[in-house]
């Protein structure tokens, strides 16, 4: 019967709503270079994998494509009053052999965005919205970033992701500038702000809000690309989980 109830326990995910649900999500900047230590791997679980402007394909996942006309599965892409716009196809002023990145898939995958034409002043924001998430699951949620303009504001972004109750700042996010995120003086390197986190609803939204650093006419934000990854614990940690359980069950019983 314990056995029974432990099983049914970790089927739904509880081991990790007892042992995550209380710490707020980690954002870290992760420098991308060739498609081999990019991570995205078909023996990954995404619940999505999104590319602005144009689908790419990395490493064997596919990523559909967002556009003004165009909304993947579980996606929503919200710019309140302003407009949608998309580029397919163009580097701008990024120079990726320089930035040291070398793989044709994180190539195609940055070639393209969205953003939204109107909205490049304050208070404008723009809102992608992930839907059928599991409450109690882990994820590790990316946003794919290279220089558009190397002139200019910079670009800063504000960024924060919200579920359920939980709400995380990632801070102002310079877009334009890798060499600011990242350090060092090369602003043609491309990186992705990785945002882990345990869901606390069904629901992910990442606002990127047009900062105040920026002064007039900064820039909207430009989404090249997103992934949402599903984090499988490993097999010792589900041991270990399934030994606490079974000594909560046991003295609940007795």
């Amino acid at each position: 019967m314990i056995d029974h109830m432990i099983k049914n326990y970790l089927s739904k995910g509880i081991f990790l709503t007892g042992i995550s649900a209380l710490q707020a999500g980690t954002i870290s900047l992760v420098p991308l270079t060739d498609d081999a230590s990019s991570g995205i791997s078909t023996g990954n679980t995404y619940t999505h994998a999104i590319s602005g402007g144009n689908s790419a394909t990395v490493n064997g996942v596919v990523f559909e494509s967002l556009t003004s006309g165009l909304t993947p599965a579980n996606f929503n892409w919200d710019t309140g009053a302003d407009g949608k716009n998309q580029i397919p196809a163009n580097n701008g002023d990024w120079n990726p052999t320089a930035g040291g990145v070398t793989g044709p898939g994180i190539q195609s995958l940055l070639s393209g965005f969205t953003y939204s034409g109107s909205g490049a002043n304050l208070p404008s924001s723009q809102t992608y919205s992930l839907t059928g998430l599991n409450v109690g699951s882990t994820y590790d949620t990316r946003l794919y970033i290279r220089v558009w303009d190397t002139d200019g504001s910079g670009r800063p972004l504000d960024l924060s992701f919200t579920h359920g109750a939980e709400s995380d700042s990632g801070g102002t996010v310079p877009e334009d500038r890798p060499s600011l995120a990242l350090g060092g003086g090369n602003d043609q390197q491309a990186y992705y702000v990785n945002y882990q986190f345990t869901a606390q609803a069904e629901q992910l939204d990442i606002t990127a809000a047009v900062s105040a650093s920026g002064g007039a006419n900064s820039g909207s934000a430009h989404m090249y690309a997103l992934s949402n990854q599903l984090i499988v614990p490993e097999p010792s940690s589900i041991i270990l989980l399934s030994f606490g359980l079974l000594g909560i069950l046991r003295r609940r019983r007795f």
